[in-house]
């Protein structure tokens, strides 16, 4: 008899063993399902803004690039990163539900729009001369006295320029020529891009990255954000925003931005 009861005490243990386990799996598949569902296939996109994101031959480059693909290395997941037009893109990211895209500008206009993750960088736009330009800028009425200003054909840019009222401008669609009319004398001042973007734009001319200087004069000064869809969870941005702040806290950091000013 006493056998009987040691097998049923076994059995019984055996028995909430058991449910315990199985308990302890439910709660694990739980839990991974739970994570799955609040983890939201992110469509990763950016446009063809050397040198923060660009393609060339067939690869992505680009400051910004890197830096977001650190960002994803540090979070153990990787998404495809893809180029479109800045106008899709806006759309895109207006439209669509978990879309990351970058790099934006943190505009008012934009401010409520998107969720935020960043800066990636803090980025200021001058306007620039010629390195033998002995003249002196630092007004935007210095500005409007110069011969030509080279800008780009539409966006930001183009839009600060006309809301401040400077009319001496030459609006063109090709950074490298906005850059090249200003060695032909063609034009005085260009104003496009920061110093990452004049740096790059200058080795494409065959130029050394010091024949142009920045002037006194600051157009804009914004810091360059990931803006994401709305519908993505808070859990997300915040990981990921944790995951970019450890990067910018590494030597990694300034090393890619290094590369790409020189």
């Amino acid at each position: 008899m006493r056998n009987c009861n040691v097998f049923s005490v076994n059995m019984d243990l055996a028995q909430i063993k058991a449910a315990i386990l199985s308990f302890l799996l439910i709660g694990i598949v739980s839990l991974y399902s739970y994570q799955v569902a609040a983890q939201p296939d992110l469509k990763v996109i950016t446009e063809d803004w050397a040198p923060y994101n660009y393609e060339e031959k067939a690869e992505l480059k680009g400051f910004s690039i890197e830096i977001v693909q650190a960002v994803m290395d540090e979070l153990g997941e990787q998404y495809p990163i893809s180029i479109y037009p800045g106008v899709r893109g806006d759309r895109m990211l207006e439209t669509l539900p978990n879309v990351m895209y970058f790099s934006l500008f943190r505009t008012p206009e934009r401010e409520d729009k998107f969720k935020w993750i960043g800066p990636i960088s803090q980025e200021a736009i001058y306007f620039y001369k010629r390195k033998d330009n002995p003249q002196t800028y630092q007004t935007i009425d210095d500005i409007k006295q110069a011969n030509n200003i080279t800008v780009p054909y539409k966006g930001l840019i183009a839009n600060k320029v006309d809301e401040l009222g400077i009319t001496n401008v030459m609006k063109l669609s090709s950074r490298d020529r906005q850059f090249s009319l200003l060695f032909s004398n063609r034009a005085e001042l260009a104003v496009n891009t920061s110093p990452l973007g004049v740096a790059y734009y200058l080795k494409q001319i065959d130029k050394p990255v010091d024949s142009l200087v920045p002037t006194g004069v600051k157009l804009l000064e914004f810091p360059l954000y990931i803006a994401c869809s709305k519908e993505i969870p808070d859990s997300v941005i915040q990981r990921w925003q944790a995951a970019l702040d450890k990067v910018k806290a590494s030597d990694k950091y300034e090393k890619i931005y290094s590369k790409y000013l020189m």
